[in-house]
């Protein structure tokens, strides 16, 4: 017997011939909605994927906007300064070093950037890079978030002890998907590359600078050369 295509569904016993045509138009007229990824074909994954990630790009601005107004109410004149360049650095279209976000993680431990203290908006449009509900009430939003990137953090940890070179192209992209970037267009290397940058650091940061970690899903990623869709 020959193999089934797995996306269509099975044939119920005891129906009659026309009843598969009935039950497959959902799936065949929204595929992206109702199956799994699982079942993409790899034409789908890169169209389905460019697609969500169009759709968690519409808050990339507003998180550096944001940053941009709580810097303003930072206390500490120069890494207030340094912290307003960088984010004017990034909507010119630049790409920040990850020397230059470890020089300002002080700033994300306490008011106004630290996760507990963040405007509302600011949780939300972080909530939407991560595919995160903001249909909450703002301390489950809180809650939720920081667990879903102290979460990222263990497993970068476990991650650099692995070595990406463990790892398979398929799972560097999808590592750099979930941390904000779109890996669709990306080879090997260049995802590689830029994951190096993200656990250079991460991998450094404590629990409590949290905050940081979240904003550069969207500082390193926003103006990675090919990146967008």
């Amino acid at each position: 017997m020959g193999a089934q295509n797995p996306t269509a569904p099975a044939r119920t016993r005891g129906f009659p011939s026309l009843t598969p045509r009935l039950l497959f138009s959902p799936r065949y007229f929204f595929p992206r909605q109702l199956l799994i990824r699982y079942f993409w074909t790899p034409k789908q994954q890169v169209e389905f994927l460019d697609a969500y990630d169009a759709i968690r790009r519409d808050s990339y601005l507003d998180v550096v906007e944001s940053l941009t107004l709580a810097a303003r109410s930072l206390p500490e004149l120069q890494l207030q300064q340094r912290l307003r360049e960088l984010c004017a650095e990034v909507q010119r279209g630049s790409q920040p070093r990850v020397a230059e976000l470890y020089a300002v993680r002080s700033l994300f431990s306490g008011s106004p950037l630290g996760l507990n203290k963040l405007r509302v908006s600011h949780v939300k449009a972080l909530s939407q890079v991560l595919f995160l509900t903001t249909h909450l009430p703002a301390f489950f939003l809180r809650h939720r978030l920081r667990s879903h990137v102290l979460e990222i953090r263990h497993l970068d940890r476990a991650m650099l002890r692995l070595g990406l070179g463990q790892l398979s192209e398929e799972e560097l992209r999808a590592a750099c998907y979930l941390r904000g970037l779109n890996s669709t267009r990306l080879g090997t290397s260049e995802c590689r590359a830029w994951l190096e940058q993200w656990l250079g650091l991460s991998c450094k940061l404590q629990a409590s600078e949290a905050s940081l970690l979240a904003n550069s899903m969207v500082l390193l990623s926003l103006n990675y050369p090919r990146a967008k869709a």
